[in-house]
């Protein structure tokens, strides 16, 4: 008994200290990864693509429709991003016009904080890339301008599992850069 009650004085005091430091390993550990400037803009594109998608998509659908699905590609083959919107919606509405149209929508809302005019969409893609409150050098001064021409938006219309079933089978897809005028869409259709 009087073994006992050492140790287990040892252990109440002792116990929660060994926590703490599993929980101070844990964001020693997180702070040591590295996460390059490239990792931040990817994140940050993927959120932003969500919410513009989410904030566009129901003047389209109507309220109850399927949520589009969203997110962000890097094809390191190409050397290219590609963010996507994809949602199924009723076949008179997969046309050129409406993809065309939420495409500029999406673009508008993702470039909605920044300056107007050509250079919109790099700037947008410029702060995407950059950490709120990281200097950029003079060694950065072309990131936005250059991703303008690496990142681009596809837009793509199914048609829901219930209509595929019954053998409706038009999709259509455009993609272009985000400064893109519509003549400068590509699409892809599918009837």
């Amino acid at each position: 008994m009087r073994f006992l009650l050492p140790a287990l004085v040892v252990f109440t005091v002792f116990a929660p200290a060994a926590n703490g430091e599993e929980q101070k390993d844990v964001f020693r550990r997180l702070m040591n990864e590295p996460v390059t400037l490239f990792d931040w803009g990817l994140a940050n594109l993927k959120r932003d693509i969500e919410r513009a998608a989410l904030r566009v998509m129901p003047s389209w659908l109507g309220p109850g429709a399927q949520r589009p699905q969203t997110g962000t590609i890097y094809n390191w083959r190409a050397n290219r991003i590609t963010l996507y919107v994809s949602v199924a919606i009723p076949r008179p509405q997969r046309t050129r016009d409406a993809c065309v149209g939420t495409f500029r929508e999406i673009v508008s809302t993702l470039v909605e904080g920044a300056p107007s005019g050509p250079n919109a969409a790099g700037w947008y893609l410029r702060n995407a890339f950059q950490p709120s409150g990281h200097f950029w050098s003079s060694r950065f001064e072309d990131v936005g301008a250059k991703l303008s021409k690496l990142v681009q938006l596809e837009i793509s219309f199914l048609p829901a599992t219930f209509e595929s079933i019954n053998g409706d089978t038009r999709r259509i897809s455009c993609t272009g850069r985000l400064d893109a005028e519509p003549n400068e869409l590509t699409f892809d259709e599918v009837s």
